[in-house]
């Protein structure tokens, strides 16, 4: 009954979310211009935290505690809201996470900064309630679910780019995990109702869900692998984010074949 109501709740949690919020963010503030100059709301992951908070609560009610709600749900809210700031507030002349810490230790602070910032102080308090009793492990989850949040970051941009992501990452977590992650599965199915609008691109993600989608593959890391596995995680979160700051993460997609095809496939619909 349990996993029943894990698939039907959110589903239905997520559909009412996104028909409520989605109305409230198409206003001019929350406009921005997508990568075809079109101008389209930017935010449109606000609608996963909620659903996900809802759809817990309802659980909780139903007699089910879905495993770390105490830890996932205030640290996915916040770092919700720390993207929908730099969303709506963000100065698009700095990029990338090494400009932004820059621009920081110059004391010229940016939403970027204060997203880098709120997500290693966020990944910290995860991990403090994870592993209080291990410092080196305490290193390894802070830095694995900072870095898993931007990587998420990274991935929005391009339509549908960065829900295939979360889905194909999750899956193989799920794949593993031996029924540790309710959580994850909750958040596959809160993507469904909004997958669609993202693929078209009616809406973008920004780093209002990107954020929440990233954080909670990076709890879910560090939550199933051991040492020698959050090793391998942490060293290719950085060869990714070495990458990334010195190459285009599209223009590298796009010179492969296989990965410009899934990254292209559904979007035929797009405006």
């Amino acid at each position: 009954m349990f996993w029943f109501l894990l698939f039907i709740i959110p589903l239905l949690v997520s559909i009412l979310t996104k028909n409520f919020l989605m109305k409230i963010i198409d206003k001019p503030v929350c406009l921005k211009e997508n990568y075809k100059k079109n101008m389209i709301p930017v935010c449109g992951g606000i609608i996963f935290a909620p659903a996900l908070f809802v759809s817990v609560i309802i659980f909780n009610i139903l007699g089910y505690n879905i495993r770390y709600q105490s830890i996932i749900l205030p640290a996915l809210t916040m770092i919700s809201f720390v993207g929908f700031i730099d969303d709506v507030l963000g100065d698009r002349n700095v990029r990338g996470l090494k400009g932004h810490i820059t621009m920081l230790f110059r004391s010229k602070p940016t939403t970027g900064s204060l997203k880098a910032l709120s997500g290693f102080l966020i990944a910290f308090f995860i991990s403090f309630n994870l592993a209080r009793n291990n410092i080196m492990e305490l290193a390894f989850d802070t830095l694995i679910i900072a870095l898993f949040t931007n990587f998420l970051n990274l991935m929005d941009l391009r339509p549908g780019r960065c829900c295939k992501a979360f889905i194909a990452i999750s899956l193989f977590f799920l794949g593993i995990a031996k029924g540790k992650l309710a959580f994850l599965v909750m958040l596959l199915i809160i993507l469904i109702a909004y997958f669609p609008d993202d693929l078209q691109a009616k809406v973008m993600m920004g780093d209002t869900g990107s954020n929440v989608l990233g954080m909670s593959l990076g709890i879910a890391s560090v939550v199933i692998f051991g040492f020698y596995g959050k090793v391998i995680t942490l060293i290719l979160l950085i060869l990714i984010h070495l990458l990334t700051e010195k190459y285009s993460l599209t223009a590298l997609i796009e010179k492969n074949r296989l990965l410009n095809y899934i990254d292209m496939l559904g979007r035929k619909g797009e405006k």
